[in-house]
């Protein structure tokens, strides 16, 4: 292989060995060698930025957490602090994980209703600090089109389950960096039709050496993984 060698990007942090989305899983990854982490965001009934997949915290709360049910949008975030999530960690805040991280994100944007808070955290960040290199990611175009209005400046990425001329055309209007599409929908005509369009590639979620392979002949710029250390050991091995 000569192309460059894709930054690796820690998928909710390294949850192969953490807690997902959490600021222990967010280190994990980073002493892994993570250049990025993902995170995904949801609104609290206050309107603050939680870092949390689902839109409930059902699933993730440990059994013996304080609280264990109810959407993230009907709760504060003070009784978001009452929940623990596995080995006792808390559910983060994204001004947290911005204070601490020491690299860029991608940050997901689950509910389109989170899109103007987040780009307001990202438009107050010093120039310093490594979180105001981060890019905006998405399903949802329109949550794109209100970062970059929020926060001009600020890279944005539209993710996709499958790359086709509709989701270029979508991502080229709204002036992104790049597409994220699913790797197992990912194939050397889509890889090419991204550069061309002067995209970036940024697959998710690669977690197996066949679907390294399809990242790596499509000459990924970034590859997310729930597991940077074991993404590392296999490009070390090219």
């Amino acid at each position: 292989m000569t192309s460059p060698r894709p930054s690796v990007v820690g998928h909710r942090g390294a949850p192969v060995h953490a807690p997902e989305n959490t600021l222990a899983g967010f280190r994990r990854a980073e002493q892994d060698g993570a250049a990025w982490l993902e995170c995904d965001v949801h609104l609290s009934r206050d309107g603050q930025v939680v870092v949390m997949h689902d839109e409930s915290i059902d699933r993730t709360a440990a059994a013996d957490s304080a609280r264990r049910t109810g959407a993230l949008a009907a709760l504060t975030a003070a009784e978001l602090a009452e929940v623990r999530l596995e080995a006792g960690e808390p559910v983060p805040l994204l001004p947290e994980l911005l204070a601490v991280t020491g690299v860029p994100l991608f940050i997901e944007v689950k509910a389109p209703a989170a899109a103007t808070a987040v780009g307001k955290l990202l438009a107050a960040l010093p120039t310093s600090s490594p979180a105001a290199a981060s890019t905006v990611i998405s399903f949802h175009p329109e949550a794109l089109a209100q970062v970059v209005r929020d926060a001009p400046g600020t890279p944005v990425s539209l993710l996709v389950e499958q790359i086709d001329e509709a989701a270029v055309a979508a991502a080229t209007e709204l002036g992104a960096s790049g597409i994220g599409p699913g790797i197992d929908g990912l194939c050397l005509a889509a890889g090419r039709a991204v550069h061309a369009a002067g995209l970036r590639l940024n697959p998710w979620t690669v977690n197996t050496a066949e679907q390294l392979a399809v990242a790596l002949a499509c000459e990924a710029d970034t590859i997310t993984t729930d597991d940077p250390a074991w993404l590392h050991a296999r490009l070390d091995d090219r």
